[in-house]
């Protein structure tokens, strides 16, 4: 296994350190109100920037740590749950446009609701049955009718437990189906618009569940995987337009299983890729902004995230690991510091904290235009800088893109990480001006912020 202490995972190539984008800083660690069992992430309290909840397993409570918008957190908040909160996922539950939280209960079976203020802070925790110790929740609008509805694994009860929301933060009473599950997730298998379930089980396989539409099941059918598939996650890794699976499989040395999905709710047979030791936890996004879905996997016994680059058929390049923390148990995807390149966030099991690790492919942009306001027919340059939001990350190449709300005005070189296009098309009225950066094999493509371009008669 190789783990990475630098400033940024570093290669040796014709003597000179490269560093590729999708890769990460060494992780920064926030305290939480309890051992860190599971991590989500949202916008708490509506300022555009992502915050964390963390699910703390021992002291029945959930941690919330509002960000700051620059990688880094406030101090965490808790707030009390049921007992042995395992897994937290987040969700509208009431409909108010504030987001609320969930956690899945072991200890005594059920799920905990905290309706959200708007401010960052949640109301007292009103708490739901469940068929067993719950240990995995997920949310999705399984009956079609607005309102989010639940779905808990409950492995050690052999169920999965359906919660159909009211749409006014409460549920109805679960239906359970009997399968062991340690980990849950929703898809669309069969692209017949109904939410569809997965789920893994101990014994080397995974459910499916077929939606009906109506927040009821077909019954499951069962394909294999590596051993021990601990998580679940979906995302269309080959581009077809249909859903994949992968799981994070509970073994040593490590492995990641992708099934990619047929389109009818069948599937081909898994494909295994090495991770680190005892893999946790997976989650699917794209890390190095080349369009294509890569993964990202909590190894608990190795302290270790793997990060396996897409290749956008199906495929994928083998792991990096980067160090996380001790036995992390779960591992989640932000853009906390808003440079347009996804970070990681990893919830440790050993001990009361969060470990953040930064994208070092991020940039941050500006765009400026002279002069504005301007008159029709006038010349107008734009220009838009692209520094890197990380130190000693080098100066961003390629090129910049410039648009006229829809209409593409022309695209310009980086030149000292500065690229400049003059115009003098622009009609009258405010312009939005927008500005996207290609991106190089160091930096992800970011959008900057548009400007408005005030064009007289």
């Amino acid at each position: 296994m190789k783990t990475t202490f630098l400033i940024a995972s570093l290669y040796l190539l014709a003597g000179a350190l490269v560093v590729r984008a999708g890769e990460f800083q060494p992780p920064l660690q926030y305290p939480t109100g309890g051992i860190a069992y599971s991590v989500a992430v949202g916008d708490f309290n509506g300022d555009g920037k992502p915050d964390l909840a963390v699910a703390n397993f021992r002291a029945d409570t959930v941690s919330v740590l509002l960000g700051n918008g620059d990688g880094t957190f406030q101090a965490h908040v808790d707030y009390k749950t049921g007992h042995g909160p395992y897994s937290v996922a987040v969700g509208d539950f009431n409909r108010d446009g504030n987001i609320d939280l969930v956690t899945a209960n072991y200890a005594d079976s059920t799920v905990s609701i905290l309706l959200g203020k708007a401010d960052g802070s949640f109301q007292a925790h009103a708490d739901y049955g469940t068929a067993g110790t719950s240990i995995s929740v997920a949310v999705g609008d399984f009956n079609r009718d607005g309102n989010l509805d639940l779905v808990t694994a409950e492995y050690y009860t052999g169920t999965v437990s359906v919660l159909l929301g009211k749409g006014d933060g409460s549920f109805q009473e679960h239906v359970y189906y009997n399968v062991s599950a340690s980990s849950v997730a929703m898809g669309n298998f069969n692209r017949d618009g109904n939410p569809d379930l997965v789920a893994t089980n101990g014994v080397d396989i995974v459910s499916i569940f077929l939606g009906k539409g109506d927040g009821t099941f077909q019954a499951y059918v069962n394909y294999g995987t590596g051993r021990g598939p601990y998580s679940v996650a979906v995302g269309d890794f080959n581009g077809d337009s249909k859903q994949d699976i992968v799981t994070a499989n509970y073994t040593t040395p490590g492995t990641a299983s992708v099934l990619l999905g047929n389109g009818d709710g069948t599937f081909q047979p898994h494909v295994d890729y090495a991770t680190g030791s005892w893999s946790t936890s997976v989650v699917v996004g794209d890390v190095n902004g080349d369009g294509k879905l890569d993964l990202a996997v909590a190894n608990y016994t190795s302290g270790s995230v793997s990060v396996l680059l897409g290749n956008g058929d199906g495929t994928f390049q083998g792991h990096v690991d980067y160090g996380s923390g001790v036995f992390p148990q779960s591992v989640a995807l932000g853009d906390f510091n808003r440079d347009g390149a996804p970070d990681l966030v990893l919830a440790n099991s050993n001990n009361a904290s969060v470990s953040v690790l930064l994208n070092t492919g991020g940039t941050f942009l500006t765009t400026t235009s002279s002069p504005n306001p301007s008159y029709l027919g006038q010349t107008v340059t734009f220009t838009t800088t692209v520094t890197a939001s990380l130190q000693d990350m080098g100066t961003p190449t390629g090129t910049v893109t410039f648009k006229d709300g829809a209409a593409t005005l022309g695209a310009a070189p980086l030149i000292s990480g500065r690229a400049r296009l003059t115009t003098s098309s622009l009609s009258v009225g405010k312009q939005k001006i927008s500005a996207r950066y290609s991106g190089d094999s160091t930096f992800n493509p970011h959008n900057a912020v548009p400007i408005t371009q005030r064009v007289s008669p």
